[in-house]
């Protein structure tokens, strides 16, 4: 076990700027590749197993998806406010690690699982296994972005980190774009429903299994004392309120993500029917997030280079360039479209490296505006940005199915495989350039105002006789 000395190891002189061990990155980033084992087998396959394979109407899928996110306005911001009112012994943020490693395993498995009900039963099943899922995502992953915050206040330190994480999660996408199509059939031997149930069972174990070792090589160091001062629903709009660059982050949030799903669920749909090789679908899936790993680790030479919000641009460029470009190649130069597809997942992998290094300037902008420090309050307006993104990323391609007269497992019309090849393409890169407009033009956090604005809390701090940005003292 690390000792004290190791664990407080100080990067600088100012308050809460601690050194992170390469165990403790290793262990905070797996909780990503964890998670995303799931998570990118939603984003992927979900919407393609739910028409194809579950049997559900494009229609009725995108009811379920507006419900769903019709609850994740309530639970979200709910669980924002319960990470900073509770104090559990296990850990403020990593202890929801520790407790929702298995109930989000085994519903994982339950969403992949095809009941032997009734058409509507089945639809039943679908929508609480799916509500349910999500809400344990929600309960997981809020208090895990906020034990950032608590972990070290170092603005490099956390570049460090959330470089790895994403490394890592990418990752995670690599694993389930390779395993997911080709487990599938190894464990299905002819009986596609029993080949995903197989495979996301085996996936989500793995996941489980990774959370509760990472709940094991955190430690949160810095002092947070919300819940001796509990939030209300006044001061949660207030935190809300008054954090424009958080406002803005959501926003981002909201687009790269939404970008990221649509070209997920719409690829299956591209390289089956328009391209007419399934074969390919595979390898597609792939150069959908493998290039995006590649990419992570530059992430932080970028941000000493162009600074961060010049990075964002250049991804966002990318993905829509990548995406954009695939509309006017034909579909037999498969090359080319590869090509596309690669350039795209660079630009999400930068992106990604990016957006979560971000992320922690909008909880100190939040404490110097206010004067309260909730991270986990402040974190809502990201997984509400998450779970509006897979909304959009749901809902729009199955209205653009449904619109389209797309009908499963035949031979589609000249207008279904237009609307295919539409939000395979140019609808992505659509929302990529809609959101680089949005964080050009309102996002103003730069690297000098968060130095400045984390140098002004230090002295507040020191003013208040406020010890608890170092722990232990």
């Amino acid at each position: 076990m690390a000792s004290t000395m190791d664990l407080y190891q100080k990067s600088g002189p100012s308050p809460g700027f601690y050194k992170l061990g390469r165990k403790e990155v290793m262990g905070y980033s797996l909780v990503d590749f964890g998670m995303n084992l799931v998570f990118q087998s939603i984003l992927m396959f979900l919407t393609f197993y739910y028409t194809d394979v579950y049997g559900l109407t494009a229609a009725e899928l995108s009811v379920m998806f507006i419900i769903s996110r019709g609850w994740d306005m309530i639970w979200d911001p709910a669980m924002g406010v319960l990470a900073e009112r509770f104090n559990p012994k296990h850990g403020k943020y990593k202890s929801y690690l520790l407790y929702g490693s298995v109930p989000f395993g085994l519903v994982a498995i339950m969403t992949f699982t095809v009941p032997e009900l009734s058409h509507e039963g089945k639809l039943i099943w679908a929508y609480v296994t799916y509500n349910l899922l999500n809400t344990l995502y929600t309960f997981i992953i809020n208090p895990y972005i906020s034990c950032t915050t608590v972990m070290t206040a170092d603005p490099m330190e956390r570049t460090k980190l959330n470089s790895v994480r994403m490394t890592l999660a990418q990752s995670g996408g690599v694993v389930v774009a390779l395993f997911i199509p080709v487990l599938s059939q190894l464990f299905g031997q002819g009986d596609t429903a029993k080949g995903y149930q197989l495979t996301v069972a085996l996936l989500a174990v793995i996941s489980s299994s990774i959370l509760i070792y990472s709940y094991t090589t955190l430690h949160e160091r810095i002092k947070v004392n919300s819940h001796l001062d509990p939030v209300t629903v006044k001061e949660w709009l207030r935190q809300i309120t008054h954090n424009q660059p958080g406002v803005v982050m959501f926003l981002l949030f909201l687009g790269v993500y939404a970008f990221s799903v649509i070209q997920s669920a719409s690829g299956i749909y591209y390289m089956t029917y328009n391209a007419g090789r399934p074969d390919l679908v595979p390898l597609f899936s792939i150069l959908n997030v493998l290039p995006s790993v590649v990419a992570v680790p530059f992430v932080p030479l970028l941000v000493r280079t162009i600074k961060k919000k010049n990075t964002v641009a250049l991804g966002l460029i990318l993905g829509a360039a990548g995406s954009g470009l695939m509309y006017f190649i034909p579909v037999t130069q498969i090359t080319l479209l590869m090509i596309c597809k690669s350039t795209a997942a660079l630009g999400y992998g930068v992106l990604m490296g990016i957006l979560w290094s971000i992320l922690p300037d909008s909880v100190e902008y939040a404490e110097f505006n206010t004067g309260k420090r909730y991270p986990a309050v402040v974190y809502t307006l990201i997984t509400l940005g998450l779970k509006a993104s897979m909304a959009i990323g749901g809902v729009v391609p199955t209205i653009i199915l449904a619109s389209v007269g797309y009908i499963p497992a035949v031979q589609q019309t000249a207008t279904a495989l237009e609307g295919i090849l539409y939000m395979t393409s140019l609808l992505p890169c659509i929302v990529c350039i809609v959101t680089m407009v949005i964080f050009m033009l309102f996002y103003h956090l730069t690297e000098e105002r968060v130095a400045s604005i984390m140098n002004e809390l230090a002295e507040r701090n020191k003013s208040n006789g406020d010890a608890s940005q170092d722990w232990p003292v």
